[in-house]
Formats: structure tokens, C-alpha cells, sequence
């Protein structure tokens, strides 16, 4: 009888652990098969740096994309100032609509109409490409690399391209932000466009939303945010009536270079080239950094991860899953001396979790006005370590590399 309760009791324990795990493994497998909510597809495919997206997600051929502008009067292409990848398509886009000997013209913002002259002599070969940044006082003038836009000097000294500067000189926009429009001499006024075009309320909209991000800029100040208003629409407006001047000029279409906040949603630069222009065929063509697909951002895309040769010998590219995935690494660099290396994924530096590529320029500084080292923590494989670069540079110069990525954050 004991040995029958016995076997009864270890029955019933056998039972329920049955049953446990039966409604365990239950609940596992309606949580496994539960369906994800069906998102929009956006992109149809896996795109690789520099192929192009049609505005419904698909993939473009090159080829096809030549084809396409090869019939506008004016093709805008978007960047990122500091993206390598950006100054390589547009690069390719200027071989492809110049080699056909059909002629066209390139219009830079990158260069100020204070500068035109020195453009036009070096379209006459009486300034060497050598010479030719420190001629445009490059360095001053725009701040960024001279590099990532040689290329595009090349290609127009071998097509015969002629090259125009389209913006407004920083020194004029500069009084306006600090004095305002008034402050300007008759001289300065020159440098002006005839109409200075207002932006759309949607454009409002989001320059309110990037003039609230400046640190530099009172966000309750309402004569500053007017004056920012004002500025954005004289460079668009200047922008788009030197590309006008200059089509009429040689009876040529024209490649407009200009950062991608000038040339989304087609707001910018091609909404003043409409107005100027009547009847004008406009074509946008802008980066795609891989988040949130926006079809109304252009007419065709480009993929474009957000990429920053860095000055410690690295090749940062900013990650969907957060984090900046080492690229490349230069020899006896410092970024190799510390032990970086191609496939790494740094994903904190000196306590700043690198969301994007920006986050490192807010840990750098943060590390150079506390006169610290930058520590990165770098992920590789299932390993995690530390890698230290050093103290960076000088105050000025931090301050400045700051200042140009927050102006360049409308630019995208």
C-alpha cells in the first residue's frame, strides 16, 4: 500500500513538471511565432556605398541615372561636407555628364562670387591645380579639406568645365547674423542676390528646429532666429541665381555642389531656381545615410553612411545599431598605435556613448577641456577593450572643429 502511494506521489511530482513544462514551452513558442508588425517597405535591396535608389526604393543604374540628368537644365546633388563618399559619387556624376562633350557647367557653394575671378583663371590655366587652394584661400574661406573636392577640379580641367562660385561671402553673412541687414556698406550689399526669396513654412519649420540646436544661438531670441531666417535664404537665393547667371551664360546645364540642407524636399536652392528660372527641368539628387528613408528628400538618392576620416588615422563610418565601425586604419597612425584596427566598432569614448558621428566631437572636446586623454571602448567580436589616442589638439582648433560641425548640422 505504501509502495502504491509512493508510486502515486512520484506520479503526481512527474505530472505537474510535465505540465509545467508543457505551458513553458507554450508560452516560449507563442512568443517565438508571434508576428513583428509589417513595416512599409521602403528600400528593396542592400544597397553598397555609392549605388543609387530610385525615389520608390529600387535600384538605379548608374547608366541610367546619366541618362536621366543628362536632360535637365539643372541636377543639385546634396552632401555632407566632411563625407567622403559624397565628394566620390558627385565626382563620378560630373565624369559622366562632362565626358560626353555636350558641355556643362559646375557650380560650387564651397566657393564664394568674391572668388570668380580665380576660378576663371585657372579655367584659362593661368592657376595651377597646385595653387589653386591657397589662390581661393581655401582653408579660411571654407574650412573643409581641399582634398575631398580635388577631384572634382581635375575633371573640370580635363573636360573643360567651367566652374562657378554661387555663395555669398562669409564675411557679409557673418555682419548680417552679428549687426544685421542694415550694418551692410553699399559694397557689401553688392555681393547680395537681387531678390532674396523667403522660405516656405515648411522650411521655417525646420530651421527653427536646427537654429534651436545651435548652442551658439538663443533659441528664445527672436531677432537672432529672424536673422538665421534671413541668412539661409540669402545663400538659396544667391545659390540659385549664380546657377542661372552661369546657365545662361554658356547655354550649358549645371551641376550644383551644395549641402544637403540646401537641396532636400527641393525647398532650397531649386524652389529660388523655379522662381528665376521659369519652365527650368530642376533635378535633386541626395545622400541617403541608411536610417529613416524619406522619398520627398529628392528626385533619386545615393547611399551614403555618415563617414569622417578623422585626424588620428581612422576611417569612422556611423553604424544603424549605434556606434562608429573603423573603416580603415592608417599606418603608424595614432589611431594604430592605440590599437585600432579595420572592424572594430568603437562604441564609447571617454564616457560619451557614440550615437553618431557628431558624439565623438562632443567627447573630444569634453576630454580637451578637462585636459584628458581620449579613451575609446571598442568592441571586436565578443571582446571588448580600451584604446587610448592621447590628448587632442588646441583649444582654438577643438573650438573650431566644433563650430564647423554645428553649422553643419542643416547640411546633414
Amino acid at each position: 500500500m505504501q509502495y502504491i502511494l509512493n508510486g502515486a506521489r512520484k506520479c503526481n511530482v512527474t505530472l505537474f513538471v510535465l505540465l509545467s513544462l508543457l505551458l513553458s514551452m507554450g508560452a516560449c513558442v507563442k512568443k517565438a511565432i508571434e508576428p513583428l508588425p509589417v513595416e512599409p517597405l521602403r528600400v528593396t535591396f542592400l544597397p553598397q556605398k555609392g549605388e543609387f535608389i530610385s525615389k520608390y526604393g529600387d535600384q538605379v543604374p548608374f547608366e541610367e541615372i546619366i541618362a536621366m540628368a543628362d536632360s535637365y537644365d539643372y541636377v543639385l546633388v546634396g552632401e555632407g561636407h566632411r563625407n567622403i563618399w559624397d565628394h566620390k559619387v558627385q565626382q563620378r556624376i560630373l565624369a559622366g555628364l562632362s565626358e560626353s562633350g555636350e558641355g556643362l557647367s559646375l557650380g560650387l557653394e564651397m566657393v564664394a562670387v568674391d572668388m570668380q575671378q580665380v576660378l576663371d583663371d585657372f579655367g584659362k590655366g593661368q592657376v595651377e591645380l597646385e595653387d589653386l587652394a591657397e589662390e581661393l584661400q581655401w582653408s579660411t574661406k571654407w574650412g573643409y579639406p581641399f582634398s575631398l573636392f580635388r577631384g572634382h577640379f581635375e575633371l573640370a580641367q580635363r573636360n573643360s568645365v567651367p566652374v562657378a562660385g554661387l555663395n555669398v561671402p562669409t564675411f557679409v553673412t557673418k555682419k548680417i547674423s552679428k549687426e544685421g541687414l542694415e550694418a551692410l556698406s553699399d559694397e557689401e550689399q553688392a555681393f547680395l542676390p537681387k531678390v532674396i526669396v523667403p522660405p516656405t513654412s515648411d522650411q521655417r519649420a525646420v530651421l527653427d528646429e536646427i537654429f534651436r540646436q545651435h548652442e551658439s544661438k538663443d533659441a528664445e531670441d527672436e531677432v537672432q532666429r529672424e536673422r538665421f531666417h534671413l541668412i539661409q535664404s540669402i545663400w538659396d537665393s544667391k545659390m540659385a541665381e549664380e546657377a542661372v547667371r552661369v546657365r545662361h551664360q554658356y547655354d550649358w546645364p549645371v551641376l550644383i555642389v551644395a549641402g544637403a540642407g540646401h537641396v532636400e524636399q527641393a525647398w532650397g536652392i531649386a524652389m529660388r531656381i523655379r522662381r528665376f528660372d521659369p519652365g527650368a527641368r530642376v533635378l535633386s539628387i541626395m545622400p541617403w545615410r541608411g536610417d529613416e528613408f524619406y522619398a520627398d528628400a529628392g528626385d533619386v538618392f545615393f547611399y551614403s553612411p555618415d563617414s569622417y576620416q578623422s585626424k588620428m588615422g581612422a576611417l569612422l563610418t556611423a553604424v544603424g545599431t549605434g556606434g562608429l565601425l573603423v573603416e580603415s586604419v592608417q599606418r603608424k597612425s595614432r589611431a594604430a598605435k592605440a590599437g585600432l584596427r579595420p572592424g572594430d566598432l568603437l562604441v564609447e569614448a571617454s564616457g560619451v556613448p557614440l550615437e553618431h558621428l557628431f558624439s565623438l566631437h562632443i567627447a573630444g572636446f569634453k576630454v580637451h577641456e578637462a585636459g584628458e586623454e581620449l579613451v575609446f571602448t571598442v568592441r571586436r567580436g565578443d571582446e571588448e577593450f580600451t584604446a587610448n589616442v592621447g590628448k587632442l589638439g588646441s583649444p582654438k582648433s577643438m573650438k573650431k572643429k566644433m563650430k564647423i560641425e554645428s553649422d553643419e548640422s542643416g547640411d546633414k
